[in-house]
């Protein structure tokens, strides 16, 4: 319950620090990111244009959690030559994000804190300034995102374009109870008070983190809601071996988290609320995935007709879904509408392979873990 609280680390300014006095905080949490792949330079610049462009309204904050690079000194030498741009916080040793950002949240006294990554670029944060009376409601922890794929090519992007526009369409079943099973950790926020008593509560586990801070949430009482205006545009996985990569943690972190938080699960379960509804699909999606194989090995050697049959079944059912979600929620794919039927017609198969590697994956390294403890 209080394991970040029990963490050693520690958190340190480099110059001044945030004095609170603007309503919202946005936060930048970064490992390594100068030996990622990243343009860091250009990731700076643009951390500190967003804090001029909203300088009466916005505080932003680039946390270093404990950066074995050159990362944290790029960061120093940036700040030294803008020293009006962002904010710098800097935690040792390495907290694991989640830590990372707790023990900011800790030093600060605004009353939002927006979350974001370090290769992500959030657009129409003037509409959040707009509507800071709705989210002073005391039902509501925050708000999340519209999160969008950019900066990419070829079948795995055009596949998680697909993936996220119809993970977006199902903002909308979720509507009227003002839940949803994870608010992306890329782009959302929260009321910085009500983040700290989440974290309080929060495991540290750091392959779902936003998945267990959302639940945490829920959990307490809160509502949320999907701020469609504003979007959070993420670079995502390029390969489908990175991508395969990402999906073993997020799965990790569900499974993590659902082990953590089962009572609850089975709570809404039982009470057939919308994350119930979502619980019991994901449950029986993830047996699909997992069987999927030793189906069409016993299919092979027993009918090879009728998995023929089976398979047709299951990928025509796959088109149905999917163009039904893009038909309910239509502007949620607008951005790629010259290529949805391409994305559509090679999805089901790429969807099964993924998910099959990758729960798989995820359920072996979550097998070893407990293993590990016990």
């Amino acid at each position: 319950m209080d394991s970040l609280e029990k963490q050693p680390a520690a958190i340190h300014w480099y110059g001044d620090a945030p004095d609170g006095k603007k309503p919202a905080a946005l936060l930048i949490p970064q490992y390594n990111e100068s030996s990622n792949g990243t343009d860091f330079r250009s990731r700076l610049a643009y951390f500190s244009a967003i804090a001029k462009q909203f300088h009466q309204t916005l505080d932003v904050v680039v946390i270093d959690d404990g950066s074995t690079d050159d990362s944290l000194a790029q960061i120093k030498s940036f700040k030294d030559r803008n020293p009006d741009s962002f904010f710098v916080s800097m935690i040792t040793p390495n907290a694991n994000k989640v830590g990372a950002l707790y023990k900011t949240i800790l030093a600060l006294s605004h009353e939002f804190v927006i979350l974001s990554d370090f290769d992500t670029e959030i657009h129409g944060l003037d509409l959040f300034f707009s509507n800071l009376s709705v989210l002073r409601n005391d039902s509501l922890m925050g708000c999340y995102f519209r999160m969008l794929p950019f900066e990419g090519n070829g079948s795995v992007f055009l596949f998680q374009q697909l993936e996220y526009s119809m993970s977006r369409t199902c903002y909308k079943f979720h509507r009227s109870e003002q839940s949803v099973p994870v608010m992306p950790g890329a782009g959302c926020c929260y009321k910085r008070k009500t983040l700290e008593d989440i974290y309080k509560r929060h495991s540290g586990l750091r392959s779902g983190e936003d998945r267990e801070a959302t639940l945490l949430g829920l959990k307490l009482g809160y509502k949320t809601f999907y701020f469609e205006n504003i979007l959070t545009l993420t670079k995502p996985p390029s390969t489908f071996r990175s991508l395969i990569k990402q999906r073993v943690r997020w799965n990790l972190g569900y499974i993590e988290t659902f082990h953590k938080e089962r009572r609850y699960y089975f709570h809404q379960i039982r009470k057939f609320s919308t994350i119930g509804i979502r619980t019991i699909a994901d449950f029986l999606r993830v047996n699909f995935v997992l069987l999927f194989p030793f189906i069409m090995l016993i299919g092979v050697f027993a009918n090879v007709q009728l998995l023929l049959i089976y398979l047709g079944l299951v990928y025509c059912s796959s088109l149905f879904l999917s163009v039904n979600a893009l038909l309910i929620a239509p502007r949620e794919s607008y951005e790629f509408r010259n290529r949805r039927m391409y994305s559509i017609l090679y999805y089901p198969l790429f969807k099964i392979s993924l998910d099959c590697i990758a729960w798989s994956l995820a359920l072996i390294s979550f097998a070893r873990r407990r293993d590990h403890k016990s």
